[in-house]
């Protein structure tokens, strides 16, 4: 009997043993998946979350192309040919001329006078958009005009305007200079269209619009009668 309860507890012992590494073994073991399951896992608060997701790795790339379209479209939106350049050109030969800064070329102002010129083709009428930027326009009989053209006739406006006074001479017209002027403004777009009746019509928009009653186009103001900046500009024909 005595031999017989030292096979028993003998094997029971080794038994529990066992039994308790393997638990320990398991555990140890469940602790470290846990550890690593955790720091594959991506975290809200983690500015760089890294991903072996394949839809979500090329999300970056995606990003990539979307930003290089716009920049193109942006680019295309913007790009000076060789009539914008000239318009531009002469507009801040001009306003070197007064020591005012130069203007930047926008497409959108210019995308903006290209479809209000579109649709004067048919008539070539001296009309306003009556839009929310300035505006000078100019037709002629003939299409032979060049931009340098047709800005000079604005700018020569400029015998007619009283600088002392702010005002034009009697019978004159001299808002098309001062808008070309006008230290506020800093962008420019335009167009021009040959006309059904064989004329051209042309169109320059600037932004901010400039020409407000009571202000002067050089930024020296002796009062604050004027329009609010809030308020159309007034129309120049």
């Amino acid at each position: 009997m005595e031999l017989r309860n030292k096979k028993i507890r003998a094997p029971l012992h080794i038994f529990i043993t066992i039994t308790l590494f393997l638990l320990q073994l398991w555990a140890v073991t469940a602790q470290n998946n846990s550890n690593d399951e955790s720091s594959i896992q991506p975290s809200v608060n983690s500015p760089l979350v890294k991903t072996s997701t394949r839809l979500l790795s090329s999300t970056p790339s995606f990003n990539r192309l979307t930003f290089g379209f716009r920049w193109r479209r942006r680019r295309r939106r913007n790009k000076v040919n060789r009539e914008s350049r000239q318009f531009l050109f002469a507009h801040n030969l001009v306003r070197a001329r007064v020591g005012e800064p130069p203007l930047e070329w926008d497409g959108r102002l210019a995308a903006y006078a290209r479809g209000w010129a579109n649709q004067r083709v048919g008539d070539c009428r001296l009309l306003h958009s009556n839009g929310a930027f300035g505006e000078n326009i100019f037709w002629a009989g003939s299409n032979k005009w060049r931009p340098s053209d047709l800005v000079k006739v604005w700018a020569d406006e400029n015998r007619f305007y009283d600088v002392k006074s702010n005002t034009c001479q009697p019978q004159e017209m001299c808002g098309h200079y001062t808008q070309m002027v006008w230290r506020d403004s800093t962008k420019v777009g335009c167009a021009r269209v040959d006309c059904s009746n064989g004329g051209m019509y042309a169109i320059c928009v600037y932004n901010p619009p400039g020409n407000y009653e009571g202000e002067n186009p050089f930024g020296s103001y002796t009062d604050n009668v004027g329009l609010h900046r809030d308020d159309a500009p007034p129309v120049i024909v």
